[in-house]
């Protein structure tokens, strides 16, 4: 049929095929699988989806660990449940492009970062950086993941702090930088930034940049530590002022904006507020948008923000577990999404369908594929797998 199309419309018409199918293509011959490995194709059929996408991935814990994808509307639809390809228990760091970074949690703190795409069950294990226990002693550490446009690149940052001698941090930290371009760690000087990023802290990562909590080396106020992809350097923004005392506030997407979320307590009075800023990087344009009653019920501060402005909740029941429910603003009121889970296991972040590391195995991790005819074997074996899955869920449910 290509021998038929000009390029320019065949182009068209398979970028707005859905990945599976894009898989498909791969096998029909190499120069489909030239076309749809591309990166300018994988781009423009990532811009696409992008632009209708709305959908959510949430991770919970009942027995084992579960990654699902949800539909982000009223009804809050499941779509389908990923096979995450590691044993263990991975935390969510953060996802762009429909690539994920996940972080093992170890006792030694030599945790595995991978890089993972769900749509095409292709992943990266990143290599051992250079600041570890062996070479620096005691530390704490957080990371930090996204996405620069300029440079089509992926990019993983670690801080870490040293902990001398009765666990007073007293220098900057050592900042190390992993490019999926290169598939290597480099180190970023950053030895006179006078500000803590909170240990394992969520990111929320907005116009190119991370964002974390943080506190001043001497301790509090809190704050939000910054790193800038395009020009690799830390920063630092402030927080209302009565945000800056009591628990770590949380950072968030809200819409397209930065937002704050913190829990409150006061006597016997239990709440969480939420702040927007409205101007990106302007201090004096953070606005408190809503607050939300805790008292009512078990319920766990909020975890994350839906497309909506919904924020996400969990409650706490007796036997350990809790469910996922969702508070509307306007109206006050909690909706039981009717997801089980340990309340403190649940964590949700963005997904979209891509094609991002269909290529990138080769190019970066050094597999070598010979021919096309390689990688095509590879996707129908994948599509086998899925057909053979989806002939076995029929069956059942006969």
């Amino acid at each position: 049929m290509s021998d038929y199309l000009p390029p320019e419309v065949l182009n068209e018409i398979i970028t707005r095929l859905p990945v599976k199918s894009l898989l498909r293509c791969t096998s029909v011959c190499k120069s489909w699988y030239s076309l749809i490995a591309s990166p300018k194709f994988i781009t423009t059929h990532l811009n696409r989806n992008n632009n209708s996408n709305n959908h959510l991935l949430i991770r919970n814990f009942v027995n084992s660990f579960d990654y699902s994808v949800y539909r982000d509307n009223e009804t809050f639809d499941k779509l389908s449940t990923l096979e995450f390809p590691l044993p263990g228990y991975f935390r969510i760091i953060g996802s762009c492009n429909g690539l994920i970074c996940l972080s093992s949690y170890d006792v030694d703190t030599t945790e595995t970062v991978i890089l993972w795409n769900p749509s095409i069950r292709k992943y990266v294990t990143l290599p051992r950086p250079s600041v570890t226990l062996d070479s620096n002693g005691p530390f704490h550490h957080t990371l930090g993941f996204g996405f620069h446009s300029a440079t089509n690149d992926y990019k993983v940052v670690r801080v870490v702090y040293h902990i001398p001698d009765h666990f007073e941090i007293l220098t900057g930290p050592k900042v190390e930088l992993y490019q999926l371009s290169t598939g290597c760690w480099r180190n970023i000087n950053a030895e006179d930034f006078k500000y803590i990023v909170s240990v394992r802290d969520p990111q929320a990562f907005l116009n190119g940049v991370i964002h974390w909590t943080g506190i001043k080396n001497d301790g509090v106020p809190y704050l939000i530590v910054s790193f800038n992809m395009e020009n690799e350097a830390l920063g630092s923004m402030m927080v209302p002022h009565s945000l800056q005392h009591g628990f770590p506030p949380r950072v968030a997407v809200f819409g397209d904006s930065l937002s704050l979320m913190q829990l409150i307590f006061s006597g016997n009075d239990r709440h969480c507020c939420t702040w927007v800023m409205q101007e990106y990087g302007i201090a004096k344009s953070w606005t408190k948008q809503f607050t939300i009653d805790l008292n009512k019920g078990f319920l766990k501060a909020p975890f994350g923000i839906r497309g909506n402005g919904n924020a996400l909740l969990a409650t706490v029941n007796e036997n350990g577990l809790g469910d996922l429910v969702s508070y509307d603003p306007k109206s006050k009121q909690m909706k039981n999404l009717g997801i089980r889970g340990q309340p403190y296991a649940f964590n949700k972040d963005t997904y979209v369908e891509s094609l991002v590391l269909l290529r990138g195995l080769s190019d970066v991790l050094g597999r070598q594929q010979s021919s096309c005819d390689a990688v095509a074997l590879e996707g129908a074996s994948f599509l086998r797998k899925q057909d053979d899955e989806s002939q076995g869920n029929k069956r059942m449910k006969r």
